[in-house]
């Protein structure tokens, strides 16, 4: 992909002079001690087994090495008129390409490989001696299930790719590669089932992902930020998941994954609205149980976003919706506080906040999140008998931020929450009527977005009555045969029409007789 490689100052082919090639490296890596240049004799020929030191496996090298100073005491002809015997012949478990172009070479050293320079030859031999590093695959941190899998994305590409194809077993999962940023060169990876997505999803990914033209990328939200359809919408227009499971269900409805080298987590293409309330264990459960799990999320969405916002316009505009004795209680317990509800919800909202970014950067020693909890709670406590806010106040603020936590995706958790704050605002400023115009408009606006061409809010707006049996409610596996609609996928079969159980024809009580 010519934009994202790095500009090197070495191009072209190289050179059949051995001491040209190792000058001209040593000139490229000057200062950097790691690379190291190990001259042997390759049979007849002079070579040289050129390597970072930090970075390939030191037991795997000392295998070439082993094999290669074998192959001094051979007698057969050169190396270079034997090329492909040679490989063939001496590194049968090794993987062991040929190049010619410096930017090959370059690639492959900063890569970890071990590039073997031969005299009189413009071909070199790099041998795969990398040191894979990086944790083991563990639960997912973000995207945790009581049922399914408990297996989660980790740094590592190849173990990524592995744990998605140990999951899709057909040779129609392609994998397209590509290498972005000029100096990080990071491996970005595209995924899709040939068949079942549609070409211009996959194209479409193709020319944005070629279209980016900057020094590194460190995580997928980097590519999020230059694939995405609506930059400046706080809403994700791309589901971030760090589940391989999700992805692997992801791909069979028809959508695209982007997996980024060092990454733990991987973006999926194209994305609507409800998917943000949906959790993997929605389908590992009873249908009829993860329907109402279902329901209780939009209850909690519409929780965080509402009720602070509803009991600021209620106590400060509408005080006659409230029944005579509950207003006289709340009167009372605000009857001697120095500010209006507005203020207290923002107080409250403020430090809350910062008890949540202290609990994330806390070491997990401490129990971050759950000194997050308590510590809301002490302050919440502190702040009402200092006669700073009212205990209904409290509750509502503390329960707000406790319903959070039951969207399952960690960006649509955070976009909800900050959304709140201006629906907050105005309640405080013009009631029940600023309420309604805040929700509008954020309406308006899901409406509008979209994702790699899909409508954000489909299959509700443009409504498609077929795929709202994985929207309001979470149909039986038997009964969604088909894929989601509007995402245009090419095979919208997913299963046969006989899947439906069925008791069986015999009469109980023919059961036990012969």
């Amino acid at each position: 992909m010519a934009n994202g490689h790095v500009k090197q100052t070495l191009t072209g082919p190289l050179s059949t002079s051995l001491n040209e090639n190792v000058s001209n490296l040593k000139s490229l890596f000057d200062s950097c001690d790691d690379c190291l240049f190990q001259f042997i004799k390759v049979r007849q020929t002079k070579g040289c087994l050129v390597y970072f030191a930090n970075l390939v496996n030191t037991q795997k090298l000392n295998e070439v090495e082993t094999r290669l100073t074998a192959l001094f005491q051979d007698k057969e002809p050169a190396y270079a008129a034997t090329r492909s015997s040679f490989i063939e012949r001496h590194f049968p478990f090794q993987e062991v390409q040929e190049m010619r172009d410096w930017s090959n070479v370059i690639e492959s050293l900063l890569s970890g490989k071990a590039v073997l320079l031969i005299d009189h030859s413009d071909a070199v031999l790099y041998f795969d001696v990398a040191e894979s590093v990086g944790r083991e695959t563990s639960e997912p941190e973000l995207e945790r299930t009581v049922a399914g899998p408990k297996e989660g994305f980790v740094e590592n590409m190849a173990i990524n790719l592995h744990l998605i194809r140990n999951k899709i077993k057909t040779p129609a999962l392609k994998v397209k590669q590509f290498t972005i940023g000029t100096r990080t060169q990071t491996t970005v990876t595209v995924l899709y089932i040939n068949g079942i997505a549609d070409d211009g999803l996959v194209n479409e990914i193709h020319n944005r992902l070629n279209r980016i033209e900057i020094d590194g990328v460190l995580d997928t939200h980097y590519l999020e930020s230059m694939i995405s359809d609506a930059p400046y919408s706080p809403f994700p227009t791309l589901l971030t998941t760090d589940r391989p499971d999700r992805v692997a269900a992801s791909l069979l409805e028809g959508k695209a994954a982007i997996l980024v080298d060092g990454a733990p987590s991987a973006l999926l293409a194209p994305v609507v609205f409800v998917e943000c309330l949906h959790s993997s264990e929605d389908y590992y459960n009873n249908a009829i149980i993860s329907t109402i799990i279902r329901w209780v999320r939009f209850l909690g969405l519409f929780v965080v976003l509402i009720l602070p916002p509803f009991y600021v316009a209620v106590t400060t505009f509408h005080q006659d919706l409230l029944q005579t004795p509950l207003l006289i209680r709340i009167a009372a317990n605000r009857a001697n506080l120095p500010y209006p509800a507005l203020i207290e919800a923002l107080f409250m909202y403020l430090t809350y906040e910062l008890l949540r970014e202290a609990g994330l950067r806390m070491p997990k020693l401490f129990g971050g999140p759950i000194v997050t909890i308590l510590g809301l709670i002490l302050i919440s406590q502190a702040a009402v008998r200092a006669g700073i806010i009212g205990p209904i106040m409290a509750i509502v603020v503390a329960t707000t931020a406790l319903t959070a936590f039951i969207l399952p995706n960690y960006r649509f958790h955070q976009v909800v929450r900050f959304c709140g704050i201006p629906l907050l605002l105005l309640a405080g400023f013009f009631g029940f009527m600023g309420i309604l115009v805040g929700l509008m408009f954020g309406l308006t606006h899901l409406v509008s977005l979209r994702s790699f061409g899909v409508p954000y809010f489909s299959p509700v707006s443009p409504a498609r009555k077929e795929g709202w049996k994985d929207v309001f409610i979470r149909a039986p596996w038997w009964a969604m045969d088909t894929r989601p609609p509007g995402i245009g996928a090419l095979d919208t079969k997913r299963s046969g029409d006989t899947l439906k159980p069925n008791p069986p024809k015999q009469k109980e009580e023919t059961y036990g007789k012969e």
